[in-house]
């Protein structure tokens, strides 16, 4: 019967188990991994996270990594998504050896990569199945499903669709073909062995030991448009191109029961699964996993729009991936991170939580250890990309952007640490151009002379002319504060009559009129940069505002 049923439902069908076996034979790396999103329009930071776990598996193992498409889920799918997906990929430099690597293009030798262009091998497969009586078609509607819920839980019966309660699980092959012949619509289904164990057990590469209870619902193979639901076509897809090991995230754990009866009904090696526990983000006294909705860092494409280095991006992930990481990769600042080994057994159990400050720590001693030439580099690729106007401003005096760079960096007067970002540069230095400068903000401006006179504003101004126009030799702004009335906080607060002030507030009124800030880069790289004669035309200007 089972093989009868199987010519009524699949006569076209041609393409035989054994075919596509001799089609994908088995590889010769011992180690091949995948990441398979869905052509959403968004991949989540957490898919660059499990990325990366696959990519490094299969690269420290001589193996292959490849990227799947799973767009089985018309509904979900946004149009341009592969496009988004593999750019992300090539601006991070994630290598992908096989699979899609672009709009159009795939390469590799067990393709097609993505799902919706393979459904001649999954009906093929189903055609197996169904010969093998592990499938049957399902004409139930989703009234009689919903119907059969409500019985079900009103007598205190387990729901679902599976041994009595399938009623279409055993239907005569000659209702089959009349109900074919009428056209009515149906579902592939599996049909769960009547001898399957009640609990499985399954080792984890990262969880450990798995026990749970097994698969018992009769669940779709092939919907009513004979495309495959991800379970289907992940055990096809996982085994013709020989994926050895599944790393993905943990949400899909409650799959493994059906996924191991596919892969033993269809005679396949399961392959070892390692489940990624997903980045968490504190929300008040709680966790939860980072959103789409509430969290732009959630998104990959923010990483790139932002300007963090790639570098950094990666050195962050990889202290949440392993946790003997952070304490390898200071000793071996040198190094290339492919050096660094990544294990299962130092991959957290539980999501860790993400911190974006410790990123940016990260990310600004990156940019401080850079050397200024390849910095200038960067920071002209991503205005090219982001930010044209500012790319053209850099573009079009390279020199003065070299010099605002000298004063970051080990070689720097103060070692200053400003950049987090390559997209932070304006935001930081943005004051040291004139138009800029002219058109910032003045808020600061009017706070601070709530608080101090124009007598004494105009009075450290005029000072500050004279130092600058006719600077005497040895003489430093410290000493001029002094013959000010300035000093430290230690001696203003034992004799505050003594004082006119601290040296902060002498700082901060330079910073104001150079900057239109009270805490900037220090006043002396800001002298350099811009040279006397500007210094001396913004504190003019600045008493303006007096």
């Amino acid at each position: 019967m089972s093989k009868e049923l199987k010519e009524l439902l699949f006569p076209n069908v041609t393409l035989t188990k054994e075919e596509l076996i001799n089609k994908y034979p088995y590889r010769n790396q011992n180690v091949c991994t995948r990441f398979a999103p869905s052509p959403t329009g968004f991949l989540h930071i957490g898919g660059v996270y499990t990325s990366l776990i696959n990519r490094k598996i299969a690269t420290q193992n001589n193996g292959v990594f490849m990227l799947r498409i799973e767009d089985t889920d018309k509904k979900r799918e946004v149009p341009g998504s592969r496009k988004i997906i593999t750019n992300i990929f090539k601006h991070l430099g994630i290598k992908i050896d096989e699979g899609v690597v672009s709009e159009t293009e795939e390469i590799g030798k067990y393709g097609p990569y993505v799902q919706s262009n393979r459904v001649e091998i999954y009906h093929a497969l189903a055609a197996y199945l169904t010969e093998k009586g592990y499938a049957y078609p399902c004409f139930a509607t989703e009234e009689e499903l919903e119907e059969l819920r409500n019985k079900q839980e009103a007598t205190g019966v387990t729901p679902g669709y599976y041994k009595e309660y399938a009623i279409y699980r055993d239907y005569p092959i000659e209702k089959v073909r009349a109900l074919l012949n009428e056209g009515k619509p149906y579902v592939l289904r599996f049909r769960v062995p009547a001898d399957a164990p009640e609990r499985i057990q399954i080792n984890d590469l990262i969880k450990g030991e798995l026990e749970m209870d097994n698969n018992f619902n009769d669940f779709v193979l092939l919907k009513t448009d004979g495309i495959p639901t991800y379970h289907f076509a992940h055990a096809c897809d996982d085994f013709l191109m020989h994926t050895t090991h599944v790393i993905r995230g943990d949400e899909w754990i409650s799959s493994l029961p059906i996924h191991k009866q596919l892969f033993e009904a269809l005679e396949f090696p399961l392959p070892s699964y390692a489940h990624v526990a997903p980045v968490m983000k504190q929300d008040g006294e709680s966790r939860r996993k980072l959103s789409k909705r509430k969290d732009p860092e959630s998104n990959a494409e923010f990483y790139l729009e932002k300007g963090y280095p790639i570098k950094a991006l990666f050195v962050y992930l990889y202290t949440l991936i392993n946790s003997n990481f952070e304490q390898w990769y200071l000793s071996n600042k040198d190094k290339e991170l492919d050096e660094f080994e990544m294990t299962f057994e130092a991959m957290p159990k539980s999501g860790p939580l993400y911190d974006i400050e410790k990123l940016n720590n990260i990310s600004s001693e990156i940019i401080y250890d850079t050397p200024i030439d390849e910095n200038i580099n960067k920071l002209l690729n991503w205005a090219y990309e982001y930010d044209k106007a500012a790319y053209d401003r850099f573009n079009s005096n390279l020199d003065f952007v070299r010099s605002i760079l000298k004063t970051q960096g080990p070689d720097s007067r103060e070692h200053r640490k400003d950049l987090k970002t390559y997209s932070d540069f304006m935001n930081t230095f943005g004051f040291l151009y004139d138009d800029f400068f002219a058109s910032s903000s003045l808020s600061e401006v009017e706070a601070f002379k709530q608080n101090v006179s124009s007598e004494r504003l105009n009075m450290v101004i005029d000072a500050y002319l004279d130092y600058f126009s006719a600077h005497e030799e040895g003489k430093t702004l410290k000493d001029l504060a002094k013959e000010l009335g300035y000093t430290d906080k230690k001696k203003y607060t034992k004799n505050p009559e003594m004082y006119i002030g601290l040296f902060t507030e002498f700082y901060q009124i330079l910073n104001l009129a150079l900057s239109h800030k009270l805490n900037c880069i220090s006043v002396d790289d800001v002298i350099d940069v811009l040279g006397t004669e500007a210094v001396c035309q913004r504190l003019k200007e600045f008493k303006k505002w007096i």
